[in-house]
């Protein structure tokens, strides 16, 4: 609660017209999650109905002729996010604070803080999973610990270039089209 808290101290209050954005951007990204989910789940149990009638179990060979489940539910995961960052970026902002609503300039302190939470995130959680893979697989006596350390930060290395890119782009994407959308109110 402390966090929370401290988080609306420093953020300031929302504007309520960007709040009203803001909805409607996570409302289109809550349907495509939940659409996209509700057909790969729905391909995944005629997959697994189809090889068991026929008798053709899916983790042979047979395996690598059909598309993964991953793969749909990837892509709507992928699109439902970048549906949201582009309905903001094209209403002109990319937090519903009014502390960000307005700026001119981008805030690297809130791009650097974003960039290493996104790649903490990441790399904590592909360190844990694969710990917990192995743990099924070879037992918790040949857990590569080590290995799995190292990935993990090789991969927070990533999710903090790639989260640092994606911020700092969408903000500077947020503040041209506010400034465009400024423009055009004025003419």
């Amino acid at each position: 609660m402390y966090l929370v808290r401290k988080w609306n101290e420093i953020m300031g209050p929302k504007d309520e017209r960007l709040e009203a954005e803001e909805n409607k951007a996570a409302k289109v990204s809550g349907y495509i999650l939940l659409i996209g989910s509700i057909l790969s789940l729905y391909y995944s149990i005629m997959l697994n109905q189809v090889a068991y009638t026929t008798d053709n179990p899916i983790l042979t060979g047979l395996g690598e002729n059909v598309v993964p489940v991953q793969l749909p539910l990837t892509l709507t995961i992928l699109i439902a996010g970048i549906a949201t960052i582009a309905m903001q970026t094209k209403s002109g902002f990319f937090s519903s604070r009014k502390r960000f609503a307005e700026i001119d300039s981008m805030p690297w302190d809130y791009v650097s803080i974003f960039a290493v939470f996104c790649g903490a995130v990441i790399g904590i959680l592909t360190c844990t999973m694969r710990i917990v893979a192995e743990i099924q697989i070879v037992g918790f006596e040949h857990v590569a610990w080590l290995g799995d350390l190292a990935i993990g930060v090789i991969f927070f290395g990533m999710g903090f270039a790639i989260g640092f890119a994606a911020i700092a782009l969408s903000i500077h994407d947020a503040i041209k089209r506010r400034r465009e959308i400024e423009r055009e109110l004025e003419a």
